[in-house]
Formats: C-alpha cells, structure tokens, sequence
C-alpha cells in the first residue's frame, strides 16, 4: 500500500487576527518551530507515508517549504529518498484547496490520501497509526471524539427546532483516510456545485461511499484562536 498525506494549509486564519496561523510560532522555545513545520515533522517521523503535499496559498510555496526547513527537526526528511515533499498551490475555498492537492497527487497515483489540517499539530503518532491501519481496513475513515455539552439544531431566528441525542453525535477531525482515485472522482463531482461542504467525508458519502469513524483524541485539537497556541 502507497499512503500520501495532503495538508491544507491555504487558509487566510481570519479568526485568528494575528496572522496566518499555520506560520505562526509553535513552539516558545524555539521560534523556527512553526505550527506546520511542526504538522509536516509529526507525519515525517511516522514512516508511514510516501508523500506529504502541502497546499498554500498562490504565490506561497517557496516561502512556506523555506519557512518549514528552518526547523531542524524537520530538514534531514527533505533528504530522504523514500519521502517525497511537495508545496502546492492551494485555493479560495478548502474545497478547492483539497481537489487541487489531489489533483497534485495524480502523478504519485498513492492508493490512499489522508487530508489534514494544517492548523492541526497536536496529532498523535498512535492515532496516525490507527487512522492508516483502519483506512487499509475499511477503506475510508475519519478520527472522531464523542460531544461533551448538550446539541440543539436552531432555525434562522435562532429559534431550537430540535433537541439531539450526544449518543448519536460525533466531533470529527483529522486527518481523513480515502482510496485517493475515489476521493478524486468525488471531488471532481462536488466541484461542479456551490455547496459549502463541512469536510472531505461529507463530499465521499455523498459520491464515492461509506464513511466509517475510529476513536479520535482530544489531544488532537485544531489551533482557531491565539490562546490556543498560548498566545
């Protein structure tokens, strides 16, 4: 089995109002350290994975692999023969963003894709180990951590139309495991619409098939805000 890893990493970090989050420092210790450097190092060191493509703004793949090898850590896995990293150009929308990469990918032909979020550098190498292991199994997978605080679904008016049961919902997140020729053909078919979609499982279990989940850990949060970098 061929595995490749698509990060994105194209966003423009609104929220986070103190820049890209993705270049921003990760670590206090060392400010070469920055969160997708440090995202790019966890997959890096997990061997399982032949390629790691990362899409970044247009315009921004020098300065973003640049950025990345400022990290040490990070540096001796550009040399390796058996790793191939590639900085692509992303898109307006993480949509687009992520049929881009796969795109991208077509001339690795892997036989199974893990898209990640760039802003997402807490992961696991246990988790990464079970996310591929459960995607070779079942063929697409997502990591997932059951809801603390009670859901309601709300109207316009912000109106509660309907109370849900936590024993049926999920909070997923990534990375998200997929045979690589059928997340493309299902992403070549979400882009011929304006659909917002959540997640690339959304756009899977509407063209391609069956999404099933494995335990996901709350370790593996996504940074949004600058207090959750410590900023």
């Amino acid at each position: 089995m061929s595995d490749a890893v698509l990060i994105t990493a194209a966003g423009t970090s609104q929220r986070m109002q103190i820049g890209k989050k993705e270049y921003l420092p990760f670590s206090s210790s060392d400010s070469e350290q920055s969160v997708l450097s440090e995202v790019v190092f966890r997959f890096a060191q997990s061997k399982l994975f032949s390629v790691i493509l990362i899409t970044v703004p247009s315009g921004d793949e020098e300065k973003a692999e640049q950025m990345v090898k400022k990290d040490l850590r990070v540096v001796p896995f550009f040399e390796n023969k058996a790793l191939k990293i590639i900085f692509a150009e992303g898109g307006a929308t993480r949509k687009e963003s992520v049929f881009k990469g796969l795109q991208a990918l077509t001339a690795e032909n892997p036989d199974f894709v893990f898209v990640h979020d760039g802003a997402r550098p807490w992961i696991s190498q246990a988790l990464l180990k079970t996310i591929v292991e459960k995607t070779h199994e079942l063929g697409a997978v997502v990591p997932a951590i059951p809801v603390i605080d009670t859901q309601k679904e709300i109207d316009e008016t912000g109106k509660i139309i309907k109370h849900l049961e936590r024993k049926t919902i999920k909070a997923v997140q990534t990375p998200q495991g997929f045979p690589f020729l059928k997340l493309l053909a299902a992403h070549a078919s979400a882009a011929g619409d304006d659909k917002a979609y959540t997640d690339d499982s959304e756009i899977y279990a509407l063209f391609a098939g069956d999404v099933y989940i494995c335990e996901g850990e709350r370790e593996n949060k996504k940074v949004t805000f600058p207090e959750d970098l410590g900023y």
